[in-house]
């Protein structure tokens, strides 16, 4: 036990052979495709360290000489190595590793075994190896890059000691002996790495793969390493890690192919950078042989005797075991130096190495080039990964997060803001300035006429000039001297709602039909003053006082010829001939012939003295087809209404039923009965009740 703390002290927190062997910088087992750069050199140690016998073999049994035995449960393993690399150019490195391996072998005092050469600390294969980074810079900006790798194992390890052995390509082939600790001749290896730094586009993770073989000349295993992880970057001095490392025999053998048998490891884990480009790197290993076989002795025993490796030590006695791959779990560490002109070393820990880095000292957090220069895209003075406002236009002042500074809070930059104090809540256009929409050089927030027509002249309110105070502006007011309290067209000139060219606050007759002559009142004349203008005037001499037509001519209302003023039959039908006064003979006037008609006294009955003038009546119609009569019976006041009415229509249609009994058709007349509505005479008087009771003849047209 002494001794194998003692070795882990020895070897610190170092990680697994594999930890830093071409100068990576990444976890603890990773391959990285980036390179020293030329002039850098990295030196390194690791260790691997278990306390479990599982480790050593498989359930810790072993048999020596023939004799069985088993391990105590306090055995282990420790996996160390001592490397260094060299950048030969800044695509190319170079580098060598020796492995140190001690297995702590404590057997049980069993059949008197012993421990033997098994317990031993000793050295394992050298290791060199070159390195070639690919071309990819230029095209991934760094991004992603990839590398090819050789190796070359030299068998510089101890025979006939140790457990475990500690690479697949170590088991013979065949069946004969397998060495813990190294081959009995040489092997070689090529590889494929691969590096995804997000970095490079602000997102702090890392990716690294590999894909190789090795090769045996004529001893040992053909076997396939692979190998990758994932890196977290926080903050500038601890990285988080996750990777996975195996190895995986390609060729069937003396021992069967299965991955659960072969080297597989995950190591979850942390690396430190400290100063001086120190890196301690933590982490444990698991096996997966910790899932697939746990911790059940059947399921560990199961198929060891496929797998059953053996060696001669150096006494001569042979040493049996069942063959385990990697300890189940292990607590795993390195150490890493890089010095020189290291590629790796990357003092502002902006991603870009000290030695290709052109501008040192970058801010943390700040978005690099491939040159390590920072990046500002919108050439605001704030790089890239800093700048919380990534696309500051052209000019604009802004703070130290990058964001445009806007002192008057109007959406517009200091910087590019032409109008640095505008008002608060004003809104404001492309150049800070308060928008002024129809251009007249008073702002919006001021302008009491936002929509003025572009050129014309305005007051400090913003609105067009209006010298007469018309409300028609200057620049369209075709009569600017207009007075006041005068209504004005569009124009701004006087209303002349009759275009007769006198405006209408001077227009005596507002409503002159167009194109009539008027006077300086705006009225057309009219010399016989009978309300038609002589302009539209037919008659322009009629008398004063005469009513006339719309052409100014004395009415004719029967249109006998005769004017109404001179007509003294002014009733007559159209068609019947008039003498000089307008009046007909006496059996062809209406108004004399109806006075003709007679009743019996309060009866509907006609009296004889009337039939000769409702027979002159009949004469007249015929003569007149086209004349229709309604007859219309009237009585006074006297006695009850609802009986006057019933008598007057009765008497009306014994006058119409005498008529058709006389020719005439029924649909030229027609009889109503008004009682007494229509009075033409006082009811209070005999007279006028005489003159009351009467018949009326009226023409009517369809």
């Amino acid at each position: 036990m002494k001794k194998i703390v003692a070795m882990s002290l020895l070897a610190g927190s170092f990680a697994f052979a594999q930890s830093g062997l071409m100068g990576g910088a990444d976890g603890l087992n990773q391959k990285t495709a980036n390179t020293l750069g030329q002039g850098g050199f990295a030196i390194g140690t690791g260790g691997q360290v278990s306390f479990d016998a599982w480790s050593l073999t498989r359930g810790g049994q072993f048999a020596k000489g023939g004799k069985a035995s088993s391990f105590h449960d306090a055995s282990g393993s420790l996996t160390a190595n001592i490397n260094f690399a060299a950048g030969v150019t800044d695509f190319m490195d170079i580098g060598l590793a020796l492995p140190l391996y001690y297995d702590h072998a404590n057997a049980r005092n069993v059949n008197g075994i012993g421990e033997g050469d098994m317990w031993k600390a000793s050295r394992g294969d050298l290791e060199l190896w070159a390195k070639a980074k690919l071309p990819l810079d230029e095209v991934t900006d760094g991004i992603f890059n990839a590398a090819i790798a050789a190796q070359f194992y030299f068998p510089t390890g101890d025979k006939a000691v140790g457990v475990r052995p500690r690479h697949a390509w170590f088991l013979h082939a065949k069946g004969g002996e397998t060495h813990p600790y190294g081959l009995r001749n040489m092997a070689f290896g090529g590889e494929l790495i691969l590096t995804l730094d997000l970095q490079k586009v602000g997102a702090p993770i890392r990716f690294n793969g590999n894909v190789g073989f090795v090769g045996t000349v004529t001893k040992g295993s053909n076997t396939l390493v692979y190998g990758g992880g994932i890196n977290i970057l926080p903050t500038d001095w601890m990285d988080i890690f996750v990777e996975a490392n195996g190895e995986f025999r390609v060729e069937e053998g003396y021992y069967p192919r299965d991955p659960g048998y072969d080297p597989f490891t995950l190591t979850p884990g942390f690396r430190f950078h400290l100063p001086a480009n120190i890196d301690i790197a933590l982490g444990l290993d698991v096996g997966i042989r910790s899932f697939s076989k746990g911790w059940d002795w059947e399921d560990e025993m199961h198929s060891a005797e496929l797998y059953q490796v053996y060696y001669t030590d150096k006494n001569g006695k042979k040493v049996e075991y069942g063959y385990t791959p990697t300890p189940r779990f292990a607590g795993t560490a390195a150490l890493t130096w890089r010095f020189g002109n290291v590629r790796g070393a990357d003092e502002d820990n902006d991603g870009v190495a000290n030695n290709i880095d052109q501008c040192a000292g970058t801010p943390a957090g700040a978005v690099v080039d491939a040159n390590g220069c920072p990046l500002d895209a919108d050439n605001d003075g704030v790089f890239d990964g800093i700048d919380q406002c990534a696309e500051t236009p052209a000019g604009a002042v802004v703070d130290a997060a990058g964001c445009p500074v806007d002192s008057d809070n109007d959406g517009v930059a200091d910087g590019i803001d032409q109008c640095a104090e505008t008002p608060a809540g004003v809104v404001a256009d492309a150049a800070g300035c308060p928008v002024d929409s129809d251009r007249d050089g008073v702002a919006d927030y001021l302008d009491k006429c936002p929509n003025t027509a572009s050129g014309a002249p305005i007051d400090a309110n913003g609105c067009p000039i209006d010298s007469d105070r018309d409300g028609v502006a200057d620049y369209l007011d075709q009569c600017p001297n207009t007075q006041s309290g005068i209504a004005v067209d569009g124009k701004g000139c006087p209303v002349d709602s009759d275009n007769d060219g006198v405006a209408d606050y001077l227009d005596k007759c507002p409503s002159t039909p167009a194109g009539l002559p008027v006077n300086a009142d705006g009225c057309s004349p009219d010399g016989d003053k009978d309300g038609v203008v002589d302009a539209l005037d037919k008659c322009p001499n009629t008398p004063a006082g005469v009513s006339v037509d719309e052409v100014g001519c004395p009415v004719d209302s029967d249109k006998d010829g005769v004017a109404d003023h001179l007509d003294k039959c002014p009733n007559t039908l159209v068609g019947v001939a008039v003498d000089k006064n307008g009046c007909p003979n006496k059996n062809q006037d209406l108004d004399k012939l109806k006075k003709g008609i007679q009743f019996r006294t309060g009866s509907a009955k006609l009296t004889a003295s009337s039939n000769k003038t409702l027979n002159n009546i009949a004469k007249l119609l015929k003569k007149l087809p086209a004349v229709n009569l309604e007859v219309q019976g009237h009585t006074d006041d006297t006695g009850k209404e609802e009986k006057n009415k019933k008598i007057s229509e009765q008497r009306a249609q014994a006058v119409v039923k005498y008529l058709v009994k006389k020719g005439i058709s029924s649909d030229r007349l027609r009889a109503v009965g008004y009682g007494s509505d229509k009075p033409i005479a006082d009811n209070k008087t005999k007279k006028g009740r005489k003159l009351n009771r009467r018949v009326e003849l009226v023409p009517f047209e369809k």
